[in-house]
Parts: structure tokens; sequence; C-alpha cells
């Protein structure tokens, strides 16, 4: 049955926030694919606070005069009359979903309004109107805000074929990859396949999940089937963005077995790398190399225009392109949350300086201590 309704605050003229947004998710899934982002559809969010969500969630919509929709965000209570976005270090993006950047400014001079003691937004796109209005916004209504630049995720445009992307690449990357797919076919046959949906999803998906818990992930406890939370988010997800025609499971393998397994979305025209999950017993075959290969190829074959790497810039990803997705964090801090601005602007960096230099300097005894320079 489709949710009513439950209109909970009425502002600033056609803003309204709901615990839910039952007839509207079509009109907010099609600013999601405007935005390019499946980290700000219906479908991922609702599955993030089936995971990690305390109460109802808070959608704050701006309708437009005939109640459709024209900007829209998702955010979370927090303790202390506090306001933050429906995020943590699985979310790639987080963003005002909007039709224009009019709609866009007046649902954050609606999210300031709420006076929130404290707000933290994590996931920001970095250096675009919307930020710089925000704090701006921010600003003129008495919050202290501190910015944290990054993760600066690696982006890729795609060309139109296969042979123009190689030939783009270093000589030593494409030597490399021709090299471990010789190893490989030297164990036994090795395919590539792609997963969207279909009987066997479901195996496929167990398939990656075990993988990507039966390395460094598992042994250290941050594995998805290591938390129960995050196991419900990217289960709930699969099944969700499978029916979609988001999901996108890309498999290497060899004997028939899976040795690396890629979790991803085809979404608005790009193609998302999420999560990925390899057998270390291949380590010294860097399946990682030719998995990456056959997915950025695959993207071109099915016509997707880029690619978003997400997370840090990490070297096997800066081998095929320099171009980044820049991210931020903001926070922000009314008068009557001040110590907590004065810790996050002045006391962490100088505890994480001191952190760091000790870290350094015990670096550089263990070194002499054994002979190394």
């Amino acid at each position: 049955c489709v949710p009513q309704l439950a209109d909970s605050s009425l502002s600033n003229g056609m803003i309204r926030t709901y615990p839910e947004l039952g007839p509207l998710v079509a009109d907010w899934d099609g600013l999601a694919l405007d935005a390019g982002t499946p980290f700000m559809t219906h479908e991922w969010l609702s599955c993030w606070w089936s995971a990690f969500g305390r109460g109802d969630p808070i959608w704050m919509v701006l309708h437009d005069s005939d109640g459709s929709l024209r900007a829209g965000a998702c955010l979370q209570s927090t303790r202390g009359n506090g306001l933050a976005s429906t995020t943590n270090v699985h979310s790639g993006d987080w963003d005002v979903l909007a039709r224009d950047e009019s709609a866009r400014d007046e649902l954050w001079a609606a999210i300031v309004e709420r006076g929130a003691s404290r707000i933290h937004l994590q996931g920001m796109p970095e250096h675009v109107a919307g930020t710089r209005f925000l704090c701006e916004e921010l600003e003129r209504s008495g919050y202290r805000t501190v910015r944290k630049p990054g993760p600066f995720s690696p982006w890729l445009a795609l060309p139109t074929s296969w042979e123009e992307m190689i030939e783009s690449v270093s000589r030593k990357l494409r030597a490399e990859i021709k090299h471990r797919r010789r190893m490989l076919e030297r164990e036994g046959p090795v395919t590539f396949r792609t997963v969207s949906g279909g009987p066997t999803l479901a195996e496929d998906l167990e398939k990656f999940l075990k993988l990507e818990a039966s390395g460094w992930k598992g042994r250290s406890g941050t594995a998805i089937l290591g938390d129960p939370s995050t196991e419900r988010l990217y289960r709930g997800f699969a099944r969700g963005a499978a029916e979609k025609g988001w999901l996108r499971l890309h498999l290497l393998e060899l004997n028939g077995e899976p040795i690396a397994i890629d979790y991803g979305c085809a979404f608005s025209g790009r193609g998302v790398f999420i999560k990925i999950g390899f057998d270390e017993a291949y380590r010294r075959l860097s399946p990682g190399t030719l998995l990456l290969a056959e997915k950025l190829r695959c993207c071109i074959e099915e016509g997707l225009h880029s690619c978003d790497f997400l997370g840090e810039t990490e070297h096997y990803k800066r081998r095929w392109t320099s171009e980044v997705h820049p991210r931020e964090q903001i926070w922000a801090y009314r008068r009557e949350a001040l110590p907590g601005y004065v810790y996050r602007k002045r006391v962490r960096p100088l505890l994480k300086s001191v952190r760091d230099r000790a870290i350094a300097i015990r670096g550089l005894a263990i070194r002499r201590a054994s002979g190394r320079p």
C-alpha cells in the first residue's frame, strides 16, 4: 500500500516535512537521475535508513503549485537538536536534489531556518554554487562553519570504444593487462560476466559477499558480512537496484569460480564502482587489474559516458585517470554549540598534528634501529 504523507511542519510557503515520501518517490528518483547519483535515490536512502537510521527520516520537500516536487533533501535528527545528512562511510554522495538553482537555494534556506544547534553534512559536492550558497546562508544565520575537503574520488570520462580507451593509458598498463590475462589463463579458463538481475542474482550476490569477506576485510572486521547493519544495506539495495535495472555485479571467474567481483551500478549514464572483493590466493596474479579493465570495457559497450571509482585516489585508479570528483564535509555550529566548533576547528587539528608527528618519530626510530636509512 502507498503510505499517506504526514505533514509534520509547514514553513516558507510550499516546503513540507514528511516521515515517508509515498507518492513522491517517482518524482524524487527523477531528480536523482538528473543529479546522476544512485546514493540520492529513494532506494538507497530507504535501505540506508533501514540499516542505520533511528526513528523517522526527515524528508524535506519543496512542492510546486501543482504539487509536483521541485527540490528535496533527506536528513536525520541527531542528539542535542542536531541535524545531519543521511550518510556514513558507505555513502558516495549527498546533496539537495533540485529541479533548478532557485529551488535548491530555497530548500537550503528552509533547512537553515530549522535552527538546529549543529549541522553535519557528508559527501557534499565541493566548489559548486549550491554549496557556496549553503555556507553563506549558514553564516548569515549566525552559524560558525568548518569545511573539510575530500574524498577526491577518481572519475573517468569514457570514450566511445574500448580501443580508444586502452590506447589512452600508459604502455606499461596495457602490457600489464595482457600479461595478467596470460598468467591467469595458464591456471585455467578465464571468463568475465555481468549480472544485473535474473535467476542467478541471489547466488552471485552470495558469492560476492563471501569473497569480499574472505580477505583482509574479513580479518579486520570491515567486511560487509562483519556487520548486520552493513549487510542489510547492501542486500537491500542490491534487490531494489536489480528491480530498477541499475545493479551491476561484474564477475571475473577462473575455472568457473569467481576470483574477483565488483558490486556497482549503471545509473543515469554513469558507472559507479561501489565495492570490490577478490580471492587473496590469486593476489600475485592481480585479478583486480584485469577485472577493472573488463568493467570499463563493459561500461563502454553499454554506452555509459563516465565512471565514478568512489573512495580515495589509490594508485590503481590513478593509472586510468587523473580527474577527480571532489567532495567535502561541512560542520556548522550555533552559539549554544560553540564548544563543538572550537574542538572541530582548533583542538582536533592540533591533536591530529601531534599524533602524526608521534607516528613519524616512531617510524624513524624503528628504521634507525633496523639499520635502514
